[in-house]
């Protein structure tokens, strides 16, 4: 009973509301006011309540119910940006409402600015302190804000290309229009078979057949419930590919060819050319495949490494080295990397390759 009594009295009961310094210690507290233990530091005179915090709904219902805030919105809405308030949005006949609607709040913004004398102290924006004080607002861009098939060059008043042109939308629509039928690859295939049988020793050979023969289960595995409109589409995403890395390239400074999942080489930049002195009309007049502007060793390791991520979809890059032939027939090394672009079945559509040649062997 003795030790009952003891536990009974040792419990503190918890009170409806704890005072501050008890709340800001997290102690327990009691009703009294002052409370136990702020009698037994000293600070019986400073023992309040609490201050209990609300829940965060409980704010919200104060935030909806207060009389002054609709007062505050009304206010807040009349104070709009003139050039915001006579924005009216453009049709640049992008086929996408939210695509219009972005580019013309971008063209308005470019308008106003260059509406705005840009020499003046009060401007929020100078050209002057980036060093751009050569451009000078004129009808250009304006002209290029109104028509987004123009862009000039506000420096040198000269035109430069723009993704919208009217051309590069034409050449669009030849990639759609000119695919009518899928691409052969098989005639690539038989080209790789009769090149490893008269350019390369029997172990060579034998590698090469070991690495395509790794993924051939999974490549007709994938084939063989493809259509011909699938394939079809497969050729039309191929070509619209290259006109995308066609303009990648002409802007890269890295020799950089693409070529098919069989070799066939279908786009080279202008620094391979310098590179290897293969002329690009050359390279692109017939076929040409990429293991062929390769020394025997390094093109059987390509197929080799190839092989492994082909249907990995969790790898696409792989990084190496090779020995290209010059067009002169001379050895070329190189550090290269080729990078593998998919299509929505997963199966290899283009190989992108980027070569760095490696000079510390040039001079050995």
């Amino acid at each position: 009973m003795k030790n009952t009594q003891t536990t009974n009295t040792g419990k503190r009961k918890k009170a409806v509301r704890a005072c501050f310094h008890c709340q800001k210690a997290h102690l327990t507290c009691d009703d009294a006011r002052p409370c136990s233990r702020c009698v037994k530091r000293g600070i019986a005179d400073t023992c309040t309540d609490g201050i209990r915090k609300k829940a965060k709904y409980l704010n919200d219902l104060d935030l909806t119910s207060s009389s002054t805030t609709p007062q505050v919105l009304q206010a807040d809405a009349t104070k709009v940006d003139p050039s915001i308030s006579n924005f009216l949005p453009s049709n640049f006949n992008f086929g996408s409402e939210t695509v219009n609607l972005e580019y013309s709040i971008l063209s308005n913004m470019i308008q106003a600015n260059a509406m705005n004398n840009t020499n003046s102290p009060s401007s929020p924006f100078v050209l002057q302190d980036i060093g751009m004080n050569n451009i000078t607002p004129n009808n250009n861009i304006a002209a290029s804000v109104r028509d987004p098939t123009r862009l000039y060059n506000t420096i040198n008043g000269s035109m430069l290309p723009s993704p919208l042109n009217p051309n590069n939308l034409n050449s669009t629509t030849e990639v759609y229009g000119n695919v009518n039928k899928p691409y052969d690859y098989k005639e690539g295939f038989h080209h790789l078979v009769k090149y490893v049988k008269g350019c390369m020793e029997k172990k060579n050979i034998l590698r090469i057949c070991r690495a395509l023969a790794q993924f051939r289960p999974s490549f007709m595995a994938i084939l063989i419930h493809l259509s011909e409109e699938d394939l079809i589409f497969m050729e039309k995403c191929f070509q619209r590919t290259l006109t995308e890395y066609e303009k990648l390239i002409n802007f890269s400074g890295t020799p950089t060819v693409v070529w098919r999942r069989t070799g066939e080489i279908a786009l080279v930049g202008k620094e391979f050319s310098l590179l290897t002195q293969w002329p690009r009309d050359q390279l692109l007049s017939k076929k040409t495949y990429i293991y062929e502007l390769m020394d025997n060793s390094s093109a059987v390791e390509y197929w080799e490494q190839f092989s492994l991520i082909a249907f990995d979809t969790s790898q696409q890059c792989v990084m190496t080295t090779c020995n290209l032939i010059s067009h002169q027939g001379t050895t070329v090394p190189c550090a290269f990397c080729f990078t593998i672009k998919r299509d929505i079945f997963d199966v290899p559509l283009a190989i992108v390759g980027n070569f760095l040649p490696l000079f510390e062997k040039f001079s050995q």
